[in-house]
């Protein structure tokens, strides 16, 4: 599959869980009561180390340590919201942001290969907002757009760690 299909086929996914994330959501609160943004940091909280360990097999020490502070630093940032729900824009959308540097990588030189991956990513986490406002069960949120696109910025920064 090229990297742009892996874009392609992503953003789909994102895309067709939209009708289904509320009720996933409530499903998950009823089963997990006050233990579900427990889980949802301890998810999160697996991903940035898996993504460390991902890190230190592929990168030089001091690469690993500018990781560490910025998944650290994240983390911090995501357990300080409210709502637990909304901390799972910056797992999706870091996978959507790193997927998108990869797709672009023999063109992805400096800022403005950054850029141009913020630009895609927001786009697409806009249209995720906006398909959120025509459905009857979700809203549009711009906090939610701007969710996305620092989760878009940190998979792409983690991709030029690694490059």
């Amino acid at each position: 599959m090229t990297p742009w299909g892996s874009v392609l086929i992503y953003t789909g996914l994102i895309y067709a869980a939209l009708p289904f994330g509320r009720g996933w959501q409530q499903f998950l609160r009823k089963q997990l009561g006050s233990d579900f943004g427990l889980s949802i940091n301890l998810l999160l909280f697996f991903a940035a180390l898996f993504t460390v360990f991902w890190i230190i097999k592929k990168t030089t020490k001091i690469y690993l340590l500018l990781s560490i502070i910025v998944l650290g630093t994240l983390l911090f940032f995501v357990v300080q919201m409210n709502l637990p729900a909304e901390r799972i824009h910056f797992l999706q959308y870091g996978i959507l942001g790193y997927l998108i540097a990869r797709a672009v990588k023999p063109r992805f030189l400096g800022i403005s290969g950054f850029i141009f991956v913020l630009v895609l990513g927001s786009a697409i986490g806009l249209g995720d907002e906006l398909i959120q406002w025509v459905l009857p069960s979700r809203v549009f949120d711009w906090w939610d757009v701007s969710y996305n696109m620092i989760g878009t910025a940190i998979g792409a920064t983690l991709f030029q760690f690694l490059k």
